[in-house]
């Protein structure tokens, strides 16, 4: 009966192996708790009433545990929308890549050309910020979301606080709310310009412990994976194994699942296994930072 998998993942299993592997490596989102608990918080941020002093968040996770995953879920949860009675779509949430360096124009750069606005590329930030202000309120924008502000770090130490300095002033003059995603090294320089950290809560995504939690991470994963019987990836023995190897990511867990379903639909095994596991070629992080080349 295949009760194990979700009725859309049932129904894969009639489909060609190439199209199951494929499935299997799609994104898909998956609740959990510390997650879910984000989620509420952008919720809540993109409720919030207009004032003087917008509340801000800054998303901190090692790279790779779902910080960009859990904001596209995000995403599409608030799309934008037509507007029939103005001049430009709605746009609720803005979200984009950090610039691979800490400049202010680079910024005003990144948000008019996702809103597909011209501009002179060699304009001052000085002469494009009016430019963004007034795209910005015109599309109704509630809240800007921006992802990898790790790369900041790669600036120089002028060059991050004007950074910062220039989503502290688009918050409060469109009184919006500023959403920055990123790693550890985002909130050391975050931390580093008062004025902008007192204006942000931080909130964290922890590494996954094999625990209640990353049980039932992987019985929700198990759902999803078009194998005709049940892998039983939630049982001591292998979440065990699997948290040894992928580690507390999810990114991670995420990709050793993949590898080992694949292997396991390429030489029809049924279901995932430890043998499944060790012959899928997958390499944990920390052999992959140990490997050399040959010589």
């Amino acid at each position: 009966m295949n009760d194990h998998l979700s009725p859309k993942t049932r129904a894969m299993l009639e489909r060609p192996l190439d199209e199951r592997v494929a499935y299997i490596k799609k994104d898909s989102w998956i609740p959990y708790p510390c997650g879910n608990g984000i989620l509420r918080q952008l919720e809540d941020l993109l409720r919030h009433p207009k004032c003087e002093r917008m509340p801000n968040l800054a998303i901190s996770a090692r790279t790779n545990n779902g910080k960009t995953r859990l904001l596209r879920h995000f995403m599409s949860l608030h799309k934008s929308g037509d507007n029939p009675e103005g001049s430009a779509i709605i746009v609720p949430v803005l979200y984009l890549q950090c610039p691979g360096v800490p400049d202010e124009a680079r910024l005003y750069d990144a948000i008019l050309s996702k809103l597909c606005k011209k501009f002179r590329p060699s304009a001052s930030a000085r002469e494009k910020l009016p430019m963004v202000i007034d795209v910005l309120r015109e599309i109704n924008l509630q809240l800007l979301v921006i992802d990898e502000v790790n790369y900041m770090e790669s600036g120089r130490v002028g060059s991050q606080k004007t950074f910062l300095n220039a989503l502290r002033y688009l918050g409060g003059e469109l009184q919006i709310s500023v959403v920055t995603a990123g790693t550890e090294e985002m909130m050391r320089v975050i931390r580093s310009v008062p004025a902008v950290e007192n204006r942000f809560v931080p909130a964290f995504l922890p590494l996954w412990e094999c625990d209640k939690d990353y049980r039932k991470l992987l019985a929700s994963f198990e759902t999803l994976i078009p194998l005709e019987h049940p892998s039983g990836l939630a049982g001591e023995m292998l979440s065990t194994l699997i948290h040894a190897r992928a580690g507390g990511t999810i990114g991670e867990l995420k990709m050793l699942l993949a590898a080992a379903a694949e292997y396991a639909i390429r030489n029809n095994l049924g279901k995932i296994t430890k043998a499944a596991i060790d012959a899928c070629g997958y390499v944990s992080p920390s052999k992959r930072r140990n490997q050399r080349v040959p010589v």
